[in-house]
């Protein structure tokens, strides 16, 4: 009856390659806009304008990367533990070596949290980004860092 049951688990394919399939298009939208901030700054003859800054349009890609890698990292880690959770430790790469949802969901929350600094830079440095409002988003940067610092903290003893 309970392989019956894990047969189920085949139905995680969808979740993979849609995972897999978002994170290539963050890849490409990442790369597109980084691209023509490139050429838009090479064109105006490496000076930033008013109007340009070519710098918050490379940090805009960087978010689509970052977004990429979340998604990469949450496709690969769902194969990993329900498509192929008999396969050696050598034989996958070390940040994929773990055993259960938890060390998923820690690698996720360490990936958001790098994430969410660069987002967070990339609003503040903004000028609408000079309000009260802002200290939301380093607010909670700051909690989620420490559950994952007392979390930590608890495995090690």
């Amino acid at each position: 009856m309970f392989e019956k049951l894990l047969r189920f688990r085949y139905i995680m394919i969808i979740v993979v390659i849609t995972m897999l399939v978002s994170s290539l298009f963050f890849l490409i939208g990442g790369t597109v806009m980084s691209v023509k901030a490139y050429i838009y700054f090479i064109q105006m003859g490496l000076t930033p304008t008013q109007e340009f800054k070519a710098g918050f349009s490379v940090m805009t890609g960087l978010d689509a990367f970052m977004l990429a890698i979340i998604f990469m990292i949450f496709g690969l880690g769902i194969a990993r533990l329900f498509l192929f959770d008999s396969t050696p430790d050598e034989k996958v790469p070390t940040w994929l070596r773990f055993h259960d949802l938890k060390g998923l969901k820690v690698l996720i929350w360490e990936a958001i949290l790098v994430t969410l600094v660069i987002f967070s830079l990339h609003v503040l440095l903004t000028p609408e980004g000079h309000s009260l409002k802002t200290l939301i988003l380093p607010g909670a940067i700051l909690i989620l860092t420490l559950s994952l610092f007392l979390m930590r903290g608890k495995e090690k003893e």
